[in-house]
């Protein structure tokens, strides 16, 4: 029997995908999940589980997979497409280790199939994040609070940006910069913020 809780929520970030359902050791963990959309945490038991993804119209079952959740913390777990269907990437949310006065914290995750190593630039120049390749999140970084325009690049390939994006980041706020594959045409990429509430323990990244 689990000894402690973690909790979890997932993120619809894989594009020309259908609404899904979300089961959890069989049991439907979310009724229906939107594309971009993002759902509240709910608990669940620490240790292995199993998780479903199912056609909330076509009723068809997408992924069957376990998932280890062995820290009684936080976890967004990202609905992805891969050469092999649907996938997912789990990413733990510790808090922030570095936060200071009038601070947030940002990290990125690379979650479009097929766009290879993309580099993160505050507009100025400066780089915030390099070489984030398909299902990798970075670690958090420390950034003071305002709003910032940010442009993506190919990785090492300042001169030709692919879309930009602004976020405002308020002091004491942690939040994901999740790029993943846009509908309207075969290349094109898409940027979600997550932010996060207050209550996320504190642990330090591994």
């Amino acid at each position: 029997m689990s000894e402690f809780t973690s909790y979890v929520r997932f993120f619809h970030a894989a594009s020309d995908t259908e609404p899904l359902q979300v089961s959890i050791d069989n049991t439907t963990f979310l009724p229906e999940l939107s594309w971009r959309s993002v759902s509240n945490y709910g608990p669940v038991s620490g240790g292995f589980v199993s998780v479903t993804l199912a056609g909330v119209r076509s009723r068809r079952i997408y992924l069957q997979r376990t998932l280890p959740f062995f820290l009684p913390i936080k976890y967004t777990v990202a609905i992805i497409r891969t050469d092999n269907g649907l996938d997912l990437k789990q990413m733990a949310d510790y808090a922030c280790p570095s936060f200071g006065a009038g601070s947030g914290c940002v990290r990125a995750a690379n979650l479009a199939y097929g766009s290879g190593p993309l580099d993160f630039f505050l507009y100025g120049g400066k780089l915030l994040f390099a070489d984030v390749t398909f299902k990798e999140s970075t670690p958090f970084k420390p950034i003071r609070f305002g709003e910032y325009g940010l442009f993506l690049t190919p990785g090492q390939d300042e001169e030709n940006p692919l879309l930009s994006v602004l976020v405002d980041i308020e002091a004491g706020k942690m939040y994901t910069l999740c790029v993943l594959n846009g509908s309207w045409q075969p290349d094109a990429l898409d940027v979600v913020v997550l932010d996060y509430d207050s209550s996320l323990p504190v642990i330090e990244p591994r």
